[in-house]
């Protein structure tokens, strides 16, 4: 039986509600008092530098999502539309991904007339191209540990092995039929599928090299604006730790998309704050202020430009009133 109607905003809230008690959790996990300290002696320049690396990262995201558009959707989207449409996408990061990506097809084909199943295929490759872009980012980030990286290459060799398998249609077809009897790749192979079916041009190799290439700048952007917190927080800028930045950052982006949750609330936090205390010699309340300040920098004041977006173009893509409703079933 379907539930009650509910607006995009209300879809928002549980994901806000969970990312405002992490970052008040991480406080209380890294000593309040003393993360509070970290906060009054930061460098408060540095965190106008990370948001500065934040817009690059999200420039170059947006790139590869307007890229994604124009060759998949077989039409031209407008630059004002497609840059309109991407930050509004911003803040349903933090509902889930099929709600998500619904909202974001609905107001695409408002705004352009693209189908919305086409739409959402077009979303999900730029998904996949995303993980492409996290596995060289992996590869990056073992240059400060020489030993992890036949582990990431041997990973990032079985992603692009994953990939040339899905150009041949033949055998990919074969792999989702046997997903039918692995339960691990019942939810991920379908979804593979709809990509293969409804954007095959964009999982070719030069597309999906190319948006994978814009997806590593717009992650090192990201990277780079983690080091700028830590030389905030009183750390010297070093290759060693850019390399430690790059790592943590990589490592935890990968842990939220794995786990599934929105915007990998909660577990990203708790993998970046426990990879940084590793590896700042044991010092949580460091860690833990480290972690706030990258998130707010990179995530939650992108998130609230997303909503002033839906509040200036709402009536274009449908957010104001009635018609900013879905179904759940």
């Amino acid at each position: 039986m379907n539930s009650p109607r509910k607006t995009v905003y209300h879809q928002l809230l549980p994901g806000v509600v969970l990312g405002i008690c992490i970052l008040f959790g991480l406080m209380i996990l890294g000593d309040a008092n003393k993360v509070s300290l970290q906060f009054l002696h930061f460098k408060w320049g540095f965190f106008a530098l990370a948001v500065g690396f934040s817009l690059v990262n999200y420039a170059f995201r947006f790139l590869k999502r307007h890229f994604c558009l124009n060759l998949g959707g077989k039409r031209t989207v407008s630059l004002k539309n497609s840059i309109q449409l991407y930050a509004a996408g911003v803040p349903l990061s933090v509902t889930s991904l099929k709600i998500g990506e619904a909202f974001k097809g609905i107001w695409l084909n408002r705004v352009t007339g693209l189908p919305v199943e086409k739409a959402i295929t077009l979303f999900l490759v730029d998904h996949i191209s995303d993980g492409l872009s996290i596995f060289l980012l992996l590869i990056f980030g073992t240059i400060s540990f020489p030993d992890l990286w036949p582990f990431f290459l041997l990973v990032f060799i079985l992603f692009l092995t994953g990939v040339f398998f899905l150009q041949i249609k033949p055998w990919a077809q074969g792999l989702l039929h046997a997903s039918d009897k692995i339960p691990f790749l019942e939810g991920i192979l379908p979804q593979l599928a709809k990509c293969m079916d409804g954007s095959p041009e964009l999982l070719g190799f030069w597309a999906m090299l190319f948006s994978s290439l814009l997806g590593l700048i717009s992650w090192l952007a990201d990277g780079a604006a983690l080091v700028s917190i830590l030389i905030g927080l009183g750390f010297s800028f070093s290759w060693y730790l850019v390399g430690i930045c790059i790592l943590v950052f990589a490592f935890s982006t990968l842990m939220g998309i794995i786990s599934a949750f929105p915007a990998g609330v909660g577990v990203f936090e708790a993998a970046m704050a426990t990879l940084l205390t590793l590896f700042l010699s044991f010092r949580p309340e460091i860690a833990a202020a480290a972690t706030i300040l990258f998130r707010l920098a990179t995530f939650w004041l992108g998130f609230l430009v997303g909503l002033l977006i839906w509040y200036f173009c709402g009536k274009t893509l449908g957010i104001q009133g009635n018609e900013g409703r879905i179904v759940e079933s």
